[in-house]
């Protein structure tokens, strides 16, 4: 999210947080983003979509990587060779000082550590969990962890 955070905010490009089809939602065209954060309309100057209105956008091609000019159908399987190729590929995008000539970038590829630490920390300071969930993590962490150091560690 912060490659592509930064990649908007240098192009002056929109940015649309697309989580759908995510493991974490029952609803394959529900956009995973709005289930666990409070709704964005900006992040530091850069406009955001970020809820269920990209079920009703048209995203114009052409596209890049090239992969997504594909006709839908051959999109739907990709093979592991294909998502590396498209990580390397954005990665080199992002990492210049050049636009790219298409209206679509998609950014289907886990890009980690491709990008600022200062992206990564302002995007943490400009999305919210949704209050019900915070809520539960205090609740949680209150209750197992009160009074403990803890180190948390993610696999």
């Amino acid at each position: 999210l912060a490659s592509a955070w930064s990649y908007a905010q240098r192009t002056g490009r929109t940015l649309v947080i697309d989580w759908r089809g995510s493991c974490y939602v029952e609803q394959p065209f529900s956009n995973a983003f709005p289930v666990f954060f409070e709704p964005v309309e900006d992040i530091a100057g850069v406009p955001v979509i970020c809820d269920d209105r990209v079920n009703q956008l048209s995203f114009p091609g052409p596209f890049f990587p090239r992969w997504w000019n594909r006709p839908l159908i051959d999109c739907i399987n990709r093979p592991d060779e294909q998502i590396f190729r498209e990580r390397d590929e954005l990665t080199e995008l992002f990492q210049s000082k050049e636009d790219n000539e298409a209206n679509t970038i998609v950014c289907d590829a886990c890009l980690m550590w491709r990008c600022s630490e200062e992206a990564e920390r302002l995007i943490f300071r400009n999305i919210k969990l949704r209050p019900e969930i915070r809520a539960r993590i205090d609740a949680f962490c209150e209750e197992h962890f009160s009074g403990h150091s803890i180190i948390g560690v993610h696999v």
